[in-house]
């Protein structure tokens, strides 16, 4: 049987790939790997006595029952088409071949803070895709190739039917992050998480270790304390969690307390980031957030770690290999591209994500102007 945490996609006879979202690996299936991965996926019960599942199990996508030893490998099951590899080619494939393997999905607008630095505009009092519409979309997705999903908001939480479309996620194979402020996140929340499988990371927003700062920044009295208990159930269930930490005028005088007095005590990993873009509708009041260039100059200073190596260079993919869904259904290459893109893409309430993804001029245009820029790209030996 496959293993409860692997997600995968199938591409046709060209290949597979599959994730063990538990443990993190990644395995590419060609060939004859292929072909058994297709039957297995078929199957009630894969052939236990077949010459690759041993290796399949080994690799973690493959289980079986806990009463039922670990199959023995064939003499000669050497597999050169069933191989682990490394995200970062697997991202490279997916570029080169216009394989929309990951991207964003706003599942709503609404939000219950109202933070001072954030784009959104809050004017909608019901979510704008319905529960249907999200799962159409998300067939689409899936149909398509799409494998990874980071979902955000708005708050997601917001949405009554979240977790029945976390269970839908998951029933669909896809691997999924989930951004959000924690305020709605309780015991009840925790423990219907705990039973998806397909969860690789939560992403928690905290602004501040000091409640009024924290308080000041979202516009919500004892949004600090209900952030900060989720944190803490998260992390007593054991998931993969990553604190974000806008940096702005608000917080600056305090933000690496964040780091120092609760990242580094709990064993979570801490993102700093100081950008802000303007809202959606283009204002720019709450832009007045944005570090001055001394503050962000000495933030520089201050993120720098000595001996550093150089930060590597990377490759855009949006348009190529990612994508981001609006909580209307408007697709675009990239949420930051949200308020610079006059017009989106397409519309996925009008059309399926294959039309506009293969035929959209606006996509294609996209794609020419930046193979353009690519055409002496010297960013790595696969000749993009």
């Amino acid at each position: 049987m496959i293993a409860q945490a692997v997600v995968y996609r199938i591409y046709g006879d060209a290949l597979a790939v599959l994730m063990n979202v538990k443990t993190r690996q990644v395995t590419l299936l060609q060939g004859p790997s292929l072909q058994f991965w297709k039957e297995c996926v078929q199957a009630d019960e894969p052939d236990r006595h077949h010459p690759l599942y041993a290796r399949l199990q080994n690799l973690g996508m493959l289980g079986e029952p806990a009463e039922l030893p670990p199959s023995r490998p064939h003499a000669n099951t050497r597999d050169e088409h069933a191989h682990t590899i490394d995200i970062g080619a697997l991202h490279l494939w997916a570029f080169k071949n216009h394989i929309p393997l990951s991207g964003h999905f706003e599942l709503t607008s609404r939000c219950n803070l109202r933070c001072r630095h954030c784009y959104g505009l809050f004017e909608t009092k019901q979510d704008t895709l319905s529960t249907e519409q999200v799962c159409r979309i998300l067939d689409d997705l899936r149909d398509n190739g799409t494998l990874g999903l980071v979902l955000t908001g708005g708050e997601l939480f917001f949405r009554k039917d979240i977790l029945d479309l976390l269970r839908y996620l998951e029933a669909q194979k896809f691997v999924v992050r989930i951004n959000s402020n924690g305020t709605l996140i309780d015991e009840t929340v925790v423990r219907a998480l705990q039973e998806l499988s397909n969860i690789y990371r939560i992403h928690i927003s905290l602004y501040s270790s000091e409640p009024e700062i924290h308080d000041q920044i979202t516009n919500a009295p004892g949004s600090y304390h209900k952030t900060l208990h989720a944190l803490h159930l998260l992390r007593a269930a054991g998931f993969d969690l990553r604190i974000n930490c806008s940096v702005m005028k608000a917080n600056y005088a305090t933000y690496h307390k964040v780091r120092d007095e609760i990242g580094d005590p709990l064993g979570i990993p801490v993102h700093f980031d100081t950008e802000i873009f303007p809202r959606d509708d283009g204002g720019t009041d709450n832009l007045v957030e944005r570090l001055d260039a001394a503050q962000l100059q000495q933030y520089m200073r201050a993120q720098t770690r000595p001996n550093a190596a150089a930060p590597r260079p990377k490759l855009c993919r949006a348009g190529f290999s990612f994508f981001s869904i609006c909580e209307d259904g408007r697709l675009l290459p990239c949420l930051k591209m949200k308020r610079l893109s006059r017009y989106p893409l397409g519309r996925l309430t009008e059309h399926s994500f294959r039309e506009i993804w293969q035929g959209s001029q606006a996509v294609l245009t996209l794609r020419e102007h930046i193979n353009h820029q690519l055409d002496a790209c010297d960013l790595c030996e696969l000749a993009i």
